[in-house]
């Protein structure tokens, strides 16, 4: 038996990347998991792989900004599943550009999913948990989250991911009497399509960027990115009893960027 039988997950952006590899991993433990994403289309193919790899999956569209569409995944997943044990809450977006270059609307997007939509999800989770004897939310922070990192994204995406990690702490004091272990995992580069995503997003960005961000050029001890399996390894230690002393930890998964 897994270290995850018995459980039941959610997993927002669960279609690509750091998501995906979550989905696979906590099935493969014996998790049934609820595959969510605002891409319907690859929230579909990770729940079909985890099915055809002999976990047990469904699949859900959900715009994690949406308050009743985070309502409705919620309600769905403890409808199909008897409950909810776990929330990953992965789900992200960013822009690019210069804080003085940024546009209202650019930073109000990046902020509303990655903060306010940890925050619905989060906030959905916690009212069945506290009923239902605990569970274990994880967030994904970033490197970005206690350091300013190396450019690229703009403001608007480090200020998401620290307010993510303080998300996490409130609700890991707030909670942990009620048996609920929040935990923030800040991974450094990770090699995933959110190239490609931001790429396809960016028809909807409105800042005129003209001066080109400055970029660092710093690299981790490892030199490499990661897997998003190693993310994924990580996300269902926490997930499971094996880490059941730890809650309110910004965990990073960084090959030693922030060691230096």
């Amino acid at each position: 038996m897994g270290k995850l039988e018995g459980k039941s997950a959610v997993i927002t952006g669960g279609g690509s990347g750091i998501g995906r590899a979550c989905a696979l991993k906590l099935a493969e433990e014996g998790a049934r998991v609820m595959v969510a994403d605002i891409r319907e289309d690859i929230a579909r193919e990770t729940a079909d792989l985890v099915n055809t790899a002999g976990g047990s999956a469904l699949f859900f569209r959900c715009d994690v900004s949406n308050e009743a569409e985070v309502e409705a995944m919620t309600a769905k997943t403890i409808e199909q599943f008897g409950g909810l044990h776990i929330l990953v809450s992965n789900a992200g977006n960013l822009t690019r550009g210069g804080i003085h270059e940024t546009s209202l609307a650019d930073w109000e997007r990046v902020i509303r999913v990655q903060l306010t939509g940890t925050f619905l999800c989060a906030r959905a989770a916690l009212r069945h948990m506290i009923q239902h004897g605990g569970g274990s939310i994880i967030t994904m922070g970033s490197v970005s989250s206690v350091v300013i990192g190396a450019g690229g994204s703009a403001a608007s995406y480090k200020a998401a991911k620290g307010g993510i990690l303080q998300l996490t702490r409130a609700i890991a004091t707030e909670y942990a009497h009620r048996g609920v272990r929040a935990n923030c995992v800040c991974p450094g580069a990770v090699a995933t399509d959110i190239g490609k995503h931001t790429r396809e997003d960016s028809v909807h960005w409105t800042s005129e960027i003209k001066d080109e961000p400055r970029q660092y050029t710093p690299q981790a001890p490892m030199m490499r990115a990661a897997d998003p399996m190693e993310i994924a390894n990580v996300v269902a230690f926490l997930a499971s009893d094996e880490s059941s002393f730890m809650t309110g930890s910004a965990v990073m998964v960084d090959g030693g960027y922030t060691a230096i």
